[in-house]
């Protein structure tokens, strides 16, 4: 009798602790099954434009993603910092590897997981090779990569150098944001 008694009580510690674990932690959830919620930018330029996108960012390269190296809160928005490794300088000239925050990121709200992004512009996956458009945010360490615009996948060689060609050309005739 003491033996199912204690069990019982083991047991319901167990699925206690189980379900606090998954109401506060990212621990237990699966991010293939999170809520995606899409959110708009209220950009005044349109940095689909190469040149406007240019002269908005101080540092412009092609890397690839390392790693994942934090979560944080970015003006209120749920963002993720990666560890990019620099492969070629466009504008600007890193020598080390660097940190790029992203806005978009996994966040917890009443026991579900959901995945902010903005205008459907995916999280970084590591291993992969992206042109960044970006500028340092002094405060926290890290380049912030500029929305939507600022982190092109690059699929292959041909790509890459396309990509170069165009924003070299951009660089030359770049058009400061509006105010």
């Amino acid at each position: 009798m003491k033996k199912s008694i204690i069990f019982s009580i083991v047991l319901i510690v167990v699925i206690a602790g189980l379900f606090v674990v998954k109401q506060n932690t990212f621990l237990l959830d699966n991010k293939d099954k999170a809520i995606v919620v899409n959110k708009s930018y209220s950009e005044k330029d349109d940095f689909s434009d190469k040149r406007k996108i240019s002269g908005a960012s101080e540092n412009i390269f092609i890397g690839e993603v390392v790693e994942e190296v934090g979560k944080e809160n970015f003006k209120g928005k749920p963002s993720t910092q990666f560890s990019v490794r620099i492969t070629q300088n466009i504008k600007g000239g890193f020598l080390d590897d660097i940190v790029v925050n992203q806005q978009a990121g996994y966040y917890k709200e009443g026991g579900k997981l959901y995945l902010s992004q903005y205008e459907g512009d995916e999280l970084l996956k590591p291993g992969k090779m992206y042109l960044f458009a970006t500028s340092p945010d002094r405060e926290n360490g890290w380049q912030q990569i500029i929305p939507k615009f600022g982190n092109t996948p690059i699929s292959n060689e041909q790509q890459k150098f396309k990509l170069i060609d165009e924003f070299k050309q951009a660089i030359a005739n770049e058009e400061k944001p509006s105010a």
